[in-house]
């Protein structure tokens, strides 16, 4: 069976429709993060400030690692890191957005197709903030400012795209197959390992470097890099957008269809 244009068409207008239903339950998710906590919304900084120290003692100061063309590592680092945080953590929680607001999508009148999109507008939040620090650190080790460096909107857009697309198919299958939400965990953490986020694409035998190619994150990844680090903005080639946009574009296809196939079913398995 073919996928159905229509079907996708008929999703988005949805989501459309209750636009400020989405960012109404994204801001109170966001919220009920800190709900109770004595920290607040500095435990949202936690995780990353202990990561980038960690990495930072590890392998700037341990193994005395370098940036690629002498750039600074911990800025490299930051740059590559920043976008993976938004991408790992918001589709974790895309992933068990339906099998966790199950009280709302057994209500018939409730669209359970906006719930991915309520934890993209929530993961937004951090990241934007996140991206802020990252502006500051520029600024403070000297990196020349520049207009073209607030195209990094454009990777920002790319990674909303392949979000929507794996998430709609990952939490829909999740609502049948609650081992995805455990499996991923593990494939995200290989898939940072892969990706050269702690170390530079150079690193990797010649022979190996063009699978980063077919690894859409490595994309995003260097999109920021490219486009925050050097003294000239930094463009992916023409190829490999083509390529990475033919890949978000079909999960974001096959995601919206794996979605409506299954939605009328979720409220008989949950």
């Amino acid at each position: 069976m073919g996928i159905r244009v229509p079907a996708i068409v008929d999703l988005l207008q949805v989501v459309r429709r209750y636009r400020s239903m989405i960012l109404s339950m994204a801001l109170r998710d966001f919220q009920s993060r800190f709900a109770g906590t004595l920290g607040g919304v500095l435990w949202m900084f936690a995780q990353p400030l202990a990561i980038i120290s960690i990495f930072y003692f590890v392998f700037a100061v341990g193994f005395r690692a370098q940036g690629p063309e002498g750039t600074s590592f911990i800025l490299w680092f930051v740059c590559g890191l920043v976008p993976w945080l938004f991408f790992n953590e918001t589709l974790l929680a895309i992933t068990d957005s339906v099998t966790r607001h199950a009280y709302l999508v057994k209500k018939t009148i409730f669209p359970s197709e906006v719930l991915p999109f309520v934890h993209l507008m929530a993961g937004l939040i951090p990241h934007l903030i996140f991206m802020l620090i990252v502006v500051c650190l520029l600024g403070y080790l000297g990196v020349a400012f520049l207009v073209d460096r607030f195209l990094v909107v454009y990777f920002l857009l790319c990674t909303c795209m392949l979000l929507l697309g794996c998430g709609w198919m990952l939490s829909a299958l999740q609502v049948f197959y609650r081992d995805i939400s455990h499996a991923l965990t593990i494939i995200m953490n290989l898939l940072f390992w892969s990706t050269p986020i702690v170390w530079p694409a150079e690193n990797i035998p010649i022979a190996y470097r063009s699978l980063l190619f077919y690894n859409p994150v490595y994309y995003i990844v260097e999109g920021y890099r490219g486009l925050l680090l050097f003294d000239k903005v930094v463009w992916p080639s023409l190829w490999h957008t083509t390529y990475f946009w033919m890949v978000a574009g079909l999960l974001f296809v096959a995601g919206g269809y794996v979605f409506a196939r299954l939605k009328p079913e979720f409220a008989d398995v949950m």
